[in-house]
């Protein structure tokens, strides 16, 4: 029902959303129905991500402090309020090309999200199809390689994507790379591009439209 990508530069303050899921969160949201850390270098991914809607939700936060031995303990001011920019009604979709993760969404060992643990999403088509390589096609709400020429978009640094794959211990970012980010909130807004990468799926709904696949930096 709702989406909310935490923009990697907000620290403190109002929450805003990136337009469209970051590439790693996408091998989260794959890895979270495989039960397993899915490394970039198993499958290429493209994607096309729609909204609805968008707001600032007001959240209540619960704020902690450590006192001098180092304990930690409910904050002394209490609770405080957040505001978070939130998207309604997402559509998210996403294509990869190795078949053998068909069966990770068939039966997600995981719940997929939309960002925040709250932010579930659930699956309601499996489809094999075509993919089709073209040189220029028209382009839905995804996330380009910066700089693409000639269509709008906010400009994000990124990591590709996060490594899981050390039990216990913190993940670590891999590649990191700039990106324009086509807006998501218009339906049916489309951008003519010419470029690499480009491929017609087969269950396109107009003859010109196209996606792109993603093409990984070095691990």
């Amino acid at each position: 029902m709702t989406a909310s990508f935490k923009h990697p530069l907000t620290i403190s303050g109002r929450q805003i959303s990136t337009p469209v899921p970051a590439y790693s969160n996408l091998l989260g949201m794959i890895s979270a129905c495989a039960g397993r850390f899915v490394a970039p270098s198993e499958t290429r991914v493209g994607f096309e991500f729609t909204v609805q809607a968008q707001w600032i939700e007001l959240e209540r936060t619960v704020r902690f402090q450590t006192d001098k031995r180092g304990r930690l303990s409910f904050h002394s001011k209490g609770q405080g309020l957040g505001y978070r920019q939130v998207f309604g009604s997402p559509v998210l979709h996403l294509y990869v090309t190795n078949l053998d993760l068909l069966a990770a969404f068939e039966r997600p060992t995981a719940t997929p999200r939309f960002g925040r643990s709250e932010d579930i999403a659930w699956i309601k088509r499996i489809e094999k199809i075509r993919l089709t390589p073209v040189n220029k096609g028209a382009l839905g709400p995804t996330l380009l390689p910066y700089p693409q020429p000639g269509v709008p978009g906010m400009v994000l640094r990124l990591p590709e994507w996060f490594d899981a794959s050390a039990l216990g211990l913190p993940r670590s970012p891999g590649a990191i790379g700039y990106y324009q980010a086509l807006p998501s909130l218009i339906r049916g807004l489309r951008f003519e591009v010419e470029r690499s990468d480009l491929f017609h799926p087969s269950d396109a709904e107009r003859e010109g439209d196209a996606i792109y696949l993603h093409q990984w930096k070095r691990e």
